[in-house]
């Protein structure tokens, strides 16, 4: 009987041990599994951003000669490409969700898209506002403030008129308005923008003065230029994100203030356009 309790104390040990073993190997496995897991979605989480200029019908960019402009978008063109995202089931996120989802809070729909505008021309209003309310879609004008605070214009589509800041809020529902800066869009003698070739005090006083504009926390550089010392005083004015227009896409590993965007113009055919946001 001694016998047979020790041998039963020695393979329950053994089992015990066994069991231990298994349960680590368990371990390692579901370890390896989710970290795996983590690692191919973060693979697959790539967000396009798209930009948008001026939007205008094609009758009007040939009758008034914009059909050499590079930063005009046919109306029928845009039409199309916002169907396309609409029927496909893409998904329309707004600066605050591209924000928390880089920063790891939230997740976003497989098929996500980032609408965005520069410039603040007033035909976003006329054309591209509709479209997207139609459609349920949201996105974003990066406006220039000394532009926007100019004496309202009709609608003239031989010429360039923007939102003004009076009027923002009727497209509101659509759009989040945002700084392209107060007024930096210009380039010194040198060919150099203001926004990197001012002094510190001057681009700041700037950053400040659009924020007390339009209250925004996103900023696009005027024409994608910037360098290491202009993301520094973006972050100090309180800017959270801030958008180039260098082509890629956006990740949780993209830099905030060096995020790229793809560029939509008339020589972007249908299939490029899909490619981008595949």
């Amino acid at each position: 009987m001694k016998t047979l309790f020790k041998h039963d104390k020695i393979n329950r040990r053994t089992r015990t041990r066994g069991d231990d073993y298994i349960k680590k190997v368990l371990v390692i496995v579901i370890i390896l599994f989710v970290c795996t897991a983590t690692i191919s979605y973060a693979s697959l989480d790539k967000i396009p951003v798209l930009l948008y200029h001026h939007i205008l019908p094609e009758q009007d960019i040939m009758n008034f000669g914009w059909e050499n402009n590079n930063s005009v978008l046919s109306l029928e063109k845009f039409t199309e490409q916002m169907k396309y995202l609409k029927e496909n089931g893409y998904y329309t996120a707004t600066m605050n969700e591209l924000e928390y989802f880089m920063d790891g809070k939230i997740k976003l729909p497989k098929k996500t898209v980032i609408i965005t505008f520069d410039d603040g021309y007033l035909s976003n209003g006329i054309y591209a506002y509709p479209i997207m309310k139609e459609y349920g879609m949201k996105g974003t004008i990066f406006s220039v403030g000394e532009l926007v605070t100019r004496e309202k214009v009709e609608f003239d589509p031989k010429d360039l008129q923007y939102i003004p800041v009076e009027d923002m809020g009727k497209y509101n529902d659509v759009f989040l308005f945002a700084c392209h800066t107060y007024d930096l869009h210009r380039h010194n003698e040198e060919g150099i923008p203001f926004f990197k070739s001012l002094s510190k005090e001057e681009i700041m006083k700037d950053l400040f003065k659009s924020k007390g504009l339009l209250n925004s926390q996103y900023i696009a550089y005027p024409f994608g230029e910037y360098d290491r010392h202009t993301i520094k005083y973006v972050e100090e004015a309180g800017y959270n994100l801030g958008f180039t227009v260098s082509p890629g896409y956006v990740s949780r590993y993209t830099k905030k203030y060096e995020i790229p965007r793809m560029v939509i113009n008339q020589n972007i055919d249908s299939d490029k356009f899909i490619s981008f946001l595949k």
